[in-house]
C-alpha cells in the first residue's frame, strides 16, 4: 500500500514527492487517487498481440524453488504476525483504526482473517485489522490464495515493507529502504495495482542530483519515487464486481509476486508447474478472452522508480548495496484493509463519513487460505 506522499509527476513518469515527514505515520495526503479509473488497455500499450506478450512472460523458471515457509493458519494468529495497532490518521487518511483486540485480525478454519469489525467510539474511524510477518525474506516467489473485499470504499492491500510499520530498512525509513505493492485494490474497481516505491535523501529538491543527501530519508529532506506516477499500466485484471448487488468480494484467486535481482513480477491466477521434487519450475500467465492484463514486471533498467535512487545509493552506500538496491534487503509481508482515504473516496480520518458514507464496509473481510514463500 503506497503510504501517504505528497505528488509531483516527472516528465520520465517517475513520480517524486519532496515530502516534510520521516515515516509513513507523519505523512500526507495518500498516493490512492492514482488507483481509480479502469485499465485503459490498447494495441499500442500491450503490442500487436496481448496473447503473445503474455506466452513470452510465461517461461521456466530461472532455477527451481523450495518452499521454505508456508504460513501456519490453524493457531494464534501471532504465532506468525505482529497484530499492528496504529491509525491511519497520519498514514493514508483511511478511517481504519488497527486495533489488536481479537476482532481484527484472527485465525478460523485453516485461514487467516482481517476483519472491518466495527466503527470506532465516536463513529469517526472504523477498527480494522492489520497485520506484518515476524519472518522476512529477501528474493524469491510469493503466492497468496485470498479473497479479497470490495465495495463499501474498501482498500484491501497485499504488500512488503522493511522491518516494522515504518518502513525501517538498511537505507533508512520509508521510503529509502523500500515497499513493494503485490496487489491494492479500492471500492469496486475489477482490478488490482502492482507497485513499487523507493526513495532518496535531498538537501532541498527532487530533480537536481547534486541536492542528494546521505541523511538515509530523515525528515523533512527526502524524495519519494512510485511507479503509480503510470498507474494504468500497474494495473492487473482480477474480477468484475457488483456493489449494487451486493457483491462485495472477489472469489479466492491467486496472486504471486516473483521476486528476482533487477525484476519484480506479480501474476494474478497463473498456474504453477514442479518437477518430481515437488520444487516450483514454471510460472504460466492467465491469458484472458478479453485481453486485460494478468501479469506486469518492473525491470530495473528500465523502471524509472527503480533508476531514480541509483545515484543515492552509489554515494551514499558505496560497496554496502546491491545494483538492485533498495529491494535487496529482508522484506515482511504486510497485509490490511483500509477504508477509504483514497482520491475520490467518500471518507477519511476523522469524519462522521466513516459512518455515514462507509459504514458498510462493517464486517467487510480479507481471507487467505495460503501464503508461501520458494526461494
Amino acid at each position: 500500500m503506497a503510504l501517504g506522499l505528497r505528488l509531483a509527476l516527472l516528465p520520465s513518469c517517475v513520480l517524486l514527492s519532496w515530502a516534510g515527514c520521516a515515516v509513513p505515520e507523519d505523512c500526507g495526503p495518500s498516493a490512492g487517487s492514482k488507483l481509480r479509473g479502469r485499465p485503459n488497455v490498447t494495441e499500442s500499450h500491450f503490442g500487436n498481440s496481448t496473447r503473445s506478450r503474455l506466452k513470452a512472460r510465461s517461461h521456466r523458471l530461472r532455477k527451481a524453488y523450495t518452499l521454505i515457509k508456508r504460513f501456519d493458519f490453524g493457531g494464534d494468529v501471532k504465532r506468525e504476525f505482529d497484530v499492528v495497532q496504529i491509525p491511519d490518521q497520519n498514514m493514508t487518511h483511511s478511517c481504519a483504526n488497527y486495533v489488536d483486540d481479537g476482532s481484527t485480525a484472527f485465525t478460523s478454519n485453516g485461514r487467516l482473517h482481517l476483519k472491518v469489525s466495527s466503527a470506532c467510539t465516536d463513529s469517526r474511524c472504523l477498527n480494522s485489522g492489520r497485520v506484518m510477518s515476524r519472518d522476512a525474506f529477501t528474493y524469491g516467489i510469493f503466492t497468496f490464495s485470498a479473497k479479497v473485499p470490495k465495495c463499501n470504499s474498501v482498500w484491501p492491500a497485499l504488500w512488503l515493507l522493511p522491518e516494522s510499520s515504518k518502513g525501517n530498512g538498511k537505507y533508512g525509513p520509508w521510503p529509502c529502504s523500500g515497499e513493494i505493492d503485490v496487489l491494492e485494490t479500492v471500492h469496486g474497481d475489477p482490478h488490482g495495482a502492482f507497485n513499487l516505491v523507493a526513495g532518496f535523501g535531498s538537501y532541498g529538491g527532487c530533480f537536481d542530483p547534486n541536492a542528494i543527501s546521505c541523511n538515509s530519508c530523515a525528515a523533512p529532506a527526502y524524495c519519494t519515487s512510485t511507479t503509480l506516477a503510470n498507474a494504468e499500466a500497474s494495473h492487473l485484471m482480477v474480477e468484475e464486481v457488483n456493489c449494487a448487488a451486493g457483491q462485495n468480494s472477489w472469489d479466492e484467486h491467486l496472486f504471486v509476486l516473483l521476486w528476482e535481482k533487477d525484476a519484480l513480477t506479480t501474476y494474478v491466477d497463473p498456474t504453477l508447474s514442479y518437477d518430481a521434487a515437488g520444487k516450483m519450475v514454471g510460472v504460466q500467465a492467465k491469458v484472458r478472452p478479453d485481453g486485460q492484463p494478468t501479469v506486469k514486471t518492473y525491470y530495473r533498467y528500465t523502471t524509472p522508480t527503480w533508476k531514480a535512487v541509483e545515484a543515492y545509493m552509489h554515494k551514499c552506500y558505496p560497496g554496502r548495496h546491491e545494483p538492485d538496491a533498495p529491494f535487496d534487503i529482508p522484506m515482511k509481508i504486510v497485509l490490511n484493509i483500509a477504508v477509504g482515504g483514497y482520491g475520490g473516496a467518500p471518507c477519511f480520518w476523522g469524519s462522521h463519513s466513516c459512518v455515514n458514507q462507509c459504514g458498510g464496509a462493517i464486517g467487510s473481510q480479507l481471507i487467505l487460505s495460503d501464503i508461501s514463500v520458494w526461494q
